[in-house]
């Protein structure tokens, strides 16, 4: 079994100049992941929101990568409708080469609405964009002088550089929801999955299931062995105490986060949704 660490960068503080104290313990959690023995480390992408402060996954990453030697670096995930896909095909590249060959590339199409209203990006075609992105930039890392002809985007003849060191490519996973139609883009492309941390334990494993199904369906091996499964985890001397130390923190992320339901339900946190109302603070959790 790998173990990895994944980092939203949640900014709870009103305080600008908390910003850069998010980035800072960001880094050096994983420094210490590494040095504790972790395989590797994921960072989410979000826009305009406290929930997490990485909207450009990049960057952050080869930064990352350069105070790091051996832990792989994860994209948890890149929202492919937002990007150019030329352009993250061209900059995974780099990170990829930079990092000596430890990108693992994680795509998905998102979820929240407002991101997309935020962008001016249809929600309703997310399904499409996520299809044609992910097929550029695998025929840009795999194909020289690629091209294609889709309904979003057009290219002919193209050949990026820098190339990815890893062959044919880094390692790409796809995030699926409970819609047939990501399991299947999943499945078509012989990709492995991610699923949300915020699902519970029991719509999780089905999603592996439907996968293995599909798969099998297919008549192609599933790549479960592959397939990352993100949980919750607080470690404490005692059962009481690994409920309560992380309560306010998890209050804060299910309200800002808009996860108020998902987080809550299910056998992992045995407390009800009236019990989280019940006891939540009027102002956000603050850890200065």
């Amino acid at each position: 079994m790998k173990f990895a660490l994944f980092i939203l960068a949640s900014w709870l503080e009103k305080d600008a100049s908390a910003q850069s104290r998010i980035y800072d313990e960001a880094l050096e959690q994983v420094e210490y992941a590494e040095e504790l023995g972790f395989d590797s480390v994921w960072v989410a992408e979000h826009h305009s929101s406290r929930y997490g402060i990485f909207p450009s996954l990049m960057p952050i990453l080869t930064y990352m990568a350069a105070r790091t030697k051996k832990i792989r670096i994860g994209a948890g995930v890149s929202v492919l409708p937002f990007h150019n896909p030329i352009r993250l095909a061209e900059e995974a590249a780099m990170l990829d080469v930079m990092s000596k060959g430890r990108l693992d590339f994680g795509v998905g199409r998102g979820s929240a609405d407002y991101e997309y209203g935020n962008f001016k990006v249809d929600f309703d075609s997310r399904d499409e964009r996520t299809r044609e992105a992910l097929d550029i930039i695998l025929g840009l890392w795999t194909t020289s002088e690629f091209s294609y002809d889709g309904k979003f985007h057009q290219i002919e003849n193209l050949t990026i550089a820098p190339t990815t060191l890893q062959q044919p490519h880094p390692p790409v996973f796809l995030a699926v929801s409970r819609t047939p139609a990501s399991i299947d883009m999943a499945v078509d492309r012989d990709l492995p999955i991610l699923t949300t941390f915020s699902t519970p334990e029991a719509p999780n494993l089905a999603l592996f299931e439907l996968y293995a199904e599909r798969c099998a369906a297919a008549g192609k091996p599933h790549n479960l062995d592959q397939s990352p499964f993100f949980r919750f985890v607080h470690v404490a001397e005692d059962e009481k105490v690994a409920r309560e130390y992380p309560r306010d923190a998890l209050t804060w992320c299910r309200d800002i986060g808009g996860y108020r339901r998902t987080i809550t339900q299910g056998d992992e946190i045995n407390w009800d949704l009236d019990d989280w109302v019940r006891t939540r603070k009027e102002t956000p959790a603050s850890f200065e």
